[in-house]
């Protein structure tokens, strides 16, 4: 049986074709092979391939049109675009993996404050963008990242109402 890291890929690229913008429900079976996400209060979140082009939440029509290299053909996490103050995201990490989290510096949900107070998240230097020839709003995001083991993951509540983030997941070796 060949391993995840050699098989993932394809699978990736065949099921992003499932649909030009719209979030890809057989993504998410993809997805959980490596990670399960719970939020409270519940809401409808997707996943896709991060790549330029890649929806950015389920609810709005903007795009990833930069990409860091280390995001790409990670797990997007594509929940909505702004979420309510109290929004606490869980996830259960199934293999090792770096996550990146990557919020709106002007609608971080309170996240700005909140990752600066948690050393192991370390801030990273590069960060995709979005919407890139409408105006400025697109242009600057916060990232940080994880190098996890599998285990439970609570990320900080948000504080602040309208939080505009996405996780991404890449996987940082085989899963048989």
């Amino acid at each position: 049986m060949k391993n995840l890291v050699t098989v993932l890929p394809g699978l990736l690229l065949l099921c992003t074709g499932c649909g030009e913008r719209a979030p890809n429900p057989a993504m998410r079976a993809v997805a959980e092979r490596v990670v399960k996400v719970t939020l409270d209060p519940a809401s409808a979140f997707g996943f896709d391939t991060m790549r330029v082009g890649a929806l950015q939440h389920i609810d709005r029509e903007y795009t990833y049109d930069v990409v860091p290299e280390e995001l790409l053909g990670g797990l997007l996490f594509q929940g909505i675009h702004r979420a309510p103050t109290g929004t606490q995201l869980r996830f259960d990490l199934l293999q090792p993996a770096t996550v990146y989290v990557f919020f709106h510096p002007d609608k971080d949900g309170g996240w700005s404050k909140a990752f600066a107070a948690l050393p192991e998240w370390k801030r990273c230097e590069t960060f995709p963008q979005y919407d890139i020839h409408n105006g400025k709003h697109g242009l600057t995001m916060i990232m940080h990242r994880l190098e996890a083991a599998p285990g439970r993951f609570e990320l900080p509540a948000t504080t602040e109402d309208q939080g505009c983030f996405n996780l991404v997941f890449q996987p940082t070796q085989a899963m048989r």
